[in-house]
């Protein structure tokens, strides 16, 4: 890959991830994925951290609480349930976001082809069963809570937002399912199959600038395979 090419990091919590060896000025990590940024921190120390998270996710999930703590990101992103930071142990200098359910469907929206309707439409693979199709879609109407990309896919897709004049590069996110390292399975692989069918909805001019060090996602996604 061009080295004079500025990248933008995403990082995933999938297992076997790999980060190259580059400078980022910008890292967005999913969820509990903020802890991997400790490794680069090793060779690089300046750049902007900025956590994207599941509300819900993180008060209930005692080990993404934990790494998103201990790694003091200097933005959170927050969606799916708002946060009350002033409980925790933040820098007075953070910059904290919420974005509602409306305004976060806004967003992905943008980036797919048939904007909401396609998003809506993807959601339903959520659960294989006809009847549970319907009663997960009316469930989400009714809650005002239609979640459309997991919250690894949805950092890709606020990276584009805020810098679309780069090139994202992907690390430790795979759509595959299995599982993330500190979360349940069966959720897990529910939200992938969705991720894999909104990622192929793209639009074109954004899957071009997408990148990944993932070989399942470079071939599921017919995004480019990143390789030093």
């Amino acid at each position: 890959m061009d080295s004079k090419i500025e990248y933008v990091l995403i990082l995933g919590s999938k297992p076997d991830y790999k980060i190259p060896n580059l400078f980022f000025k910008h890292i967005y990590a999913a969820n509990g994925a903020i802890e991997r940024v400790k490794k680069y921190e090793t060779f690089f120390s300046r750049f902007e951290l900025i956590s994207v998270l599941g509300g819900r996710e993180f008060e209930r999930n005692l080990e993404v609480k934990k790494r998103v703590l201990n790694s003091s990101p200097d933005r959170i992103i927050c969606r799916l349930g708002n946060i009350d930071i002033k409980k925790y142990d933040f820098s007075n200098k953070i910059e904290y976001k919420y974005l509602t359910s409306f305004q976060q469907l806004k967003i992905q929206s943008l980036f797919f082809k048939n904007g909401f309707t396609n998003i809506l439409f993807h959601e339903t693979f959520y659960e294989k069963n006809f009847f549970k199709k319907i009663v997960h879609i009316l469930r989400s109407i009714s809650r005002g809570a239609i979640v459309g990309a997991s919250t690894g896919f949805f950092s890709i897709l606020y990276a584009l937002l805020e810098h679309p004049d780069k090139q994202i590069l992907i690390s430790g996110i795979g759509m595959i399912g299995g599982g993330h390292e500190y979360n349940d399975k069966d959720r897990y692989n529910k939200r992938s199959i969705v991720d894999r069918k909104l990622i192929l909805s793209l639009k074109k001019d954004y899957r071009s600038k997408l990148v990944t060090t993932d070989k399942d996602l470079a071939k599921n996604a017919n995004i480019n395979f990143y390789s030093e």
